[in-house]
């Protein structure tokens, strides 16, 4: 399992994978946290919200990721077969001063509450 030992380092492999790689090799053997679809602004983006779907011809998801001033985040995308993602941009982002404030808005991001100790592995310097 990849961990990272900075919100830089982080980033940067992120960003290195680019906008469409739907498969992060986190290894994690969870799929809310290895199938982060995309990513956008400087935001580490580490969780699928439960309900997601992926398919060969329509596929929604909301990912959940923070900055490295300590803000959260909320982005949605979708694909349909026909068109390819819809084209994301920073401010599609929801940002949230804290993941509590975070948890309140969105009860999908209790993913990240759930995924808890296996997301502070990967980000050893992040303390949910």
């Amino acid at each position: 399992m990849k961990n990272f030992k900075n919100f830089n380092e982080a980033l940067a492999w992120q960003v290195e994978k680019g906008h469409y790689d739907i498969n992060q090799e986190l290894e994690t053997g969870i799929v809310n946290i290895d199938r982060v679809q995309f990513s956008l602004g400087d935001v580490f983006w580490i969780a699928l919200a439960d309900g997601y779907y992926l398919d060969d011809y329509e596929e929604g998801v909301t990912q959940y990721g923070f900055t490295a001033s300590g803000k959260w985040a909320a982005v949605d995308g979708g694909h349909c077969s026909c068109y390819g993602w819809e084209e994301m941009v920073d401010n599609d982002i929801t940002y949230y001063d804290s993941l509590e404030v975070l948890l309140k808005a969105d009860s999908g991001a209790e993913v990240i509450m759930t995924y808890k100790d296996t997301i502070e592995k990967v980000l050893p310097f992040l303390k949910l």
